[in-house]
């Protein structure tokens, strides 16, 4: 048995086991029997009520036909779940992206502050591959991470969406990536986003003054489970489900609120960063 603070990667782990049981075809019942288990056991399971024995995850891949890398990426998932937080260090992001995925897709609200770049959520295909003109990366691979971006982004074509709030520091905006072209375009389409009922992006702009800036973040909230929270670096990147956790970057969430321009003044800001994009 686990805590109600459902760790992070229990909680992947669970999505990705029920996922996988679910394109095999088979019913909890089902599966349970091939690898001697209950159905209440496999379903406290996949609701990341208990821990899964390494054993029965490896079983269960099995049974579900899972093999090759997924199989290799699944099995590295299972491991360590007792962990108090889940954090990877630089170059070992890739395994954790599958799940924020998951998580995404789940959250009822998302609350996210940049720092640095446009969010993930938000970006255009010219402002990824611009990014991406940094990684080592051939064009296949490179337009393999744009469409992987682009398909995070489909949980707000969803009948049901997140409501997203977002907070962009200036600096987001000033720093160009890709040239002022991209960033026009970049830009237009946060403008776009913004007239959608559950978007809202707001902008912390310079003459605000000093916050203390607690590095890039999203608070993920659920209809039925605990939040999460997901930090990102160029050092380490993770997810935090720590009830102190959550507090203390609700409190960020607070600060965030007060230094914001509202809803109205970031759509001027806004038009005003495309119009000083334009004349260059």
């Amino acid at each position: 048995m686990i805590s109600n603070e459902q760790p992070a990667k229990v909680r992947a782990l669970a999505m990705e086991l029920k996922a996988a049981r679910e394109r095999a075809g088979l019913r909890t019942r089902d599966a349970a029997v091939k690898i001697g288990t209950s159905a209440p056991t496999l379903n406290r399971s996949e609701k990341a009520k208990r821990f899964s024995p390494i054993e029965d995850v490896s079983a269960l891949l099995a049974i579900y036909g899972v093999t090759g890398f997924e199989r290799m990426r699944l099995m590295e998932l299972a491991q360590d779940l007792d962990k108090p937080h889940w954090v990877e260090s630089e170059g070992k992001s890739h395994r954790i992206t599958p799940s924020l995925r998951l998580f995404e897709a789940q959250a009822t609200k998302i609350t996210q502050f940049a720092n640095a770049l446009i969010p993930g959520l938000l970006q255009t295909p010219a402002y990824i591959r611009a990014l991406m003109t940094a990684t080592p990366f051939s064009d296949e691979g490179r337009e393999r991470l744009v469409a992987a971006r682009l398909e995070r982004q489909a949980i707000f074509t969803k009948i049901v969406s997140p409501n997203y709030e977002v907070f962009l520091d200036e600096r987001v905006l000033r720093r160009q990536v890709g040239g002022a072209d991209v960033m026009v375009q970049q830009i237009q389409w946060l403008l776009a986003r913004m007239e959608q009922a559950h978007i809202s992006i707001r902008v912390i702009p310079f003459k605000h003054g000093y916050y203390l800036d607690p590095g890039a973040y999203m608070l993920m909230e659920f209809r039925e489970d605990f939040p999460i929270v997901y930090f990102e670096s160029a050092a380490v990147s993770g997810f935090l489900h720590k009830a102190d956790s959550i507090h203390r970057y609700r409190g960020f969430t607070s600060t965030m609120n007060l230094m914001a321009l509202g809803s109205a003044d970031s759509v001027k800001f806004l038009t005003s960063m495309v119009a000083d994009y334009e004349r260059g």
